[in-house]
């Protein structure tokens, strides 16, 4: 153990991989998260820290203790040149400190014990006190709060003015009458459902010139498969599906802890796409959500338009990036610096470098009949 005088907390300098720490030690994070409101994001629960752990092997942790009490973990991922990110890697939209807001930490010091010259975030919530200091850059992840339940919820969408209720109401309308009748089902362990997720949605990054982290990061589809399937008390895989008749018209795979249910994944048929099927299936998930006792549903960090039309609050998230040294600190600024102006000047040609990715990106193959 080393002593850091100025926060009296004491850290375990011997980095760990996830898997290693004992069944004492993730019944203490369960403690710390259960505790905290601030870490109610299923990304905070011990069961994601454990599916991450599961399908990559760089996944470390380092353990803080006051007094030989353990008060916190920092969960990483070692990437090159000794940096590192998140656990989850490009799915995580929540990182950072599993413990108390307030916990005082030396950030540098905590690097130095886990052999990081840097660790890059972007989804830290505002409130980690920790990381104040290191924010460059804060965004709103929009959200549903819907602790006063869902009637509460859409009476409130009403007396905003919005006309988007009727309009779904009509869709679902002519949607049964044209198609079939609607079946929601909350989670399902189909999997054609888990299937036509993956599909549809490597499928819209391809049209959208997007990075395709399903087909870019292996590790990331058997991640979201390994987290659909499992259920707990404080933690479930969500797989949603929506159906007008024969028809899957749209889907959704996300997770959900105590407290929270994550919108990660949504999809929808294309060939359904005049119905907003999407929406309709997003309002029979909230609606679900609240019934179960869920109190906020989390849209995630975006300004796709659905979002601001559906979020009635939102969470702030800082990114940044913490250094070990004041020289790593400098170098880093710079070379964002570079890369900004970089980007300001390129911002001309992305349209077309977004066809030219599209163009050059291979048709994706059909998926097998079921």
């Amino acid at each position: 153990m080393i002593l850091l005088p100025s926060e009296e907390l004491t850290v375990r300098y011997d980095t760990i991989a996830l898997r290693e720490l004992a069944a004492s030690e993730w019944a203490r994070w369960r403690e710390i998260q259960l505790e905290a409101p601030q870490l109610s994001s299923p990304y905070f629960c011990p069961e994601f820290a454990r599916c991450v752990a599961d399908v990559r092997d760089d996944s470390r942790v380092c353990v803080l203790e006051r007094d030989a009490q353990i008060v916190g973990f920092f969960p990483y991922q070692r990437k090159r040149l000794g940096v590192g990110g998140p656990i989850g890697g490009v799915v995580s939209d929540y990182h950072g400190l599993v413990a108390a807001a307030d916990l005082g930490c030396d950030t540098g010091k905590m690097l130095e014990r886990c052999r990081l010259l840097a660790w890059e975030f972007d989804h830290v919530p505002v409130e980690q006190s920790a990381f104040a200091r290191h924010h460059r850059v804060l965004a709103p992840s929009p959200t549903i709060d819907v602790s006063k339940g869902f009637d509460a919820y859409l009476e409130q969408l009403r007396r905003t003015g919005s006309s988007r209720l009727q309009q779904l109401r009509r869709k679902a309308r002519k949607l049964e009458r044209e198609v079939g009748p609607l079946r929601f089902e909350a989670h399902t362990d189909d999997p054609l459902v888990v299937r036509r997720v993956l599909q549809w949605k490597s499928e819209q990054c391809r049209r959208t010139g997007a990075s395709d982290f399903f087909d870019e990061h292996p590790c990331t589809r058997s991640l979201v498969t390994r987290i659909a399937a499992t259920q707990s008390e404080h933690f479930r895989g969500v797989v949603s599906a929506l159906w007008a008749g024969d028809e899957l018209v749209a889907a959704h795979l996300g997770m959900c802890s105590h407290r929270a249910l994550h919108w990660w994944f949504p999809v929808y048929n294309r060939a359904f796409g005049r119905y907003s099927p999407g929406a309709l299936l997003l309002l029979r998930v909230v609606e679900h959500a609240a019934k179960s006792g869920l109190t906020l549903v989390d849209l995630g960090k975006g300004d796709d338009a659905y979002k601001s039309i559906f979020a009635n609050t939102e969470a702030m998230l800082a990114e940044g990036y913490v250094a070990s040294h004041s020289l790593v600190s400098r170098i880093r600024d710079a070379r964002d610096k570079t890369h900004r102006l970089i980007r300001t000047a390129a911002a001309p040609l992305r349209p077309a470098w977004r066809s030219v990715r599209r163009w050059m990106r291979p048709e994706p193959v059909p998926a097998p009949a079921t």
